[in-house]
């Protein structure tokens, strides 16, 4: 008999309307019944009692995200976070299936839907990290994509039937129905016990995953020293010690000098921009190149899988086309030395004119950004690099079955020991596994 499943959607309101109303449509037309915040006040205690009876009752939790946090609930037990953020938390004890959607930072920002509390983006972001634990989550770049991911999320689960869902009640041969449950309970209980002693003598089945880089248990290489002191130099300021030395003293206006001195970079930019040098020049002599392998060494067939591997502090993930895109960081900018300009206005003349000033420590570098190179980058739909991460989905895996990546190059900053951690996530997993593996660099 065809079921109907009733779906909660939670979600902040002002900022995400049109993305609810959407949602709301696209559930509609797969004849299904869509609920939301829009029935309820939800700073109203008493209409807590019903969002809670709501979300019981409904067979599916879609949770939306945006760029806002929400309302901040002020006391009792949930004092602290958000009414969103407390559904989620209902939902998750409750069990009912979260399918977790949140909006990709490719999208532009708009003013007025972004959250501009710092406290509250605080809170939103740690709040994404829990969602993103223990599931996997769906990136938004339009109402429309966001209406066919749940579309195409809550058909996959609604092939699944295992959620109780409604039937009409003028279908249904209540005394039949009523003879055939007694009969089911029995049968159930009988198969319980039948499946206690199955669970004693053969223990319980799930997948096991065993992670190799390289066919090792760690990864290992030698590390070449990336010298940036010539980078550096450009960038010192001049003092009147130099002048002095140099025989300079008095022959450069000292408001020239002190305008130039004022418009270096601060520490904290001068640092950014050498070490996007260092993986600059480190990526040919200190790339390490790597191929994951992913075995199901466990007892049953995994479903749904996806393979999270971060990269520690200090060291970046590229792939072939990364590393052949890569170019030279952009350095920061400053007035012109007025050093070099004044050997350009004594000696060099005419000649500096047509052939340029050998002598100017300012560098005609390439624009380069390795942040939106490392940011995100799809090689297809089953490995992505994100964030520093790098990402592996694989729909199914049997017991046995083995799974091996592209090939990938890890860049250290410097020598030392890392240690990488790797989040797995499947359909039979109740919570993530998470393994470690250090990283030796000599």
């Amino acid at each position: 008999m065809e079921k109907k499943y009733q779906i909660f959607i939670s979600s902040t309101y002002e900022d995400l309307k049109e993305e609810r109303r959407k949602v709301q449509d696209t559930i509609l037309s797969m004849y299904q019944f869509p609920i939301g915040m829009e029935m309820f006040s939800a700073a109203d205690e008493e209409q807590w009692e019903i969002i809670q009876e709501t979300i019981d009752s409904s067979d599916y939790y879609v949770l939306i995200i945006g760029h806002r946090y929400g309302s901040v609930i002020e006391n009792g037990e949930y004092a602290g976070i958000s009414y969103t953020q407390k559904e989620f938390r209902y939902a998750l004890d409750k069990q009912i299936p979260i399918l977790a959607f949140l909006i990709d930072s490719s999208v532009a920002v708009i003013p007025e839907k972004m959250e501009q509390n710092i406290s509250k983006r605080r809170k939103l972001d740690a709040f994404i990290e829990e969602v993103k634990k223990g599931r996997t989550v769906q990136w938004w770049t339009s109402e429309e994509d966001l209406a066919t991911k749940v579309m195409n999320s809550l058909n996959k689960q609604f092939a699944r039937g295992k959620r109780p869902g409604w039937v009409r009640a003028n279908g249904l041969k209540l005394e039949e129905t009523q003879a055939e449950l007694i009969e089911i309970s029995k049968e159930n209980r009988r198969l319980r016990e039948e499946n206690e002693i199955l669970k004693k003598s053969i223990g319980q089945r799930k997948p096991k995953f065993e992670v190799k880089f390289n066919d090792k248990d760690y990864i290992s290489s030698k590390y070449k020293n990336i010298s940036v002191n010539d980078i550096e130099a450009d960038f010192m300021p001049i003092t009147s010690e130099y002048l002095k030395d140099a025989g300079l003293e008095g022959k450069i206006p000292q408001e020239d000098i002190d305008n130039y001195n004022s418009s270096l970079p601060s520490e904290k930019e001068m640092r950014e921009y050498l070490d996007k040098y260092k993986i600059f020049r480190g990526t040919k002599c200190n790339k390490i190149p790597f191929v994951v392998k992913i075995r199901n060494i466990g007892n049953c067939k995994a479903n749904d899988i996806n393979i999270q591997i971060h990269m520690p502090v200090g060291m970046e993930v590229f792939n072939k086309v990364m590393l052949e895109e890569l170019k030279e960081p952009k350095a920061p900018e400053t007035l012109e030395n007025p050093i070099n300009a004044f050997y350009n206005k004594s000696y060099l003349g005419a000649v500096t004119a047509s052939l340029g000033n050998p002598l100017d420590i300012s560098r005609g570098i390439k624009a380069y950004n390795i942040s939106a190179l490392t940011n995100s980058f799809s090689i297809n739909n089953d490995e992505e690099i994100k964030d520093n991460c790098l990402n592996i989905w694989n729909r199914s895996m049997i017991h046995t079955g083995e799974y091996e990546s592209r090939e990938y190059y890890m860049v250290p900053l410097e020598s030392g020991k890392y240690e990488m951690e790797v989040r797995i996530v499947c359909e039979e997993f109740v919570e993530e596994d998470i393994q470690k593996f250090e990283i030796i660099v000599e």
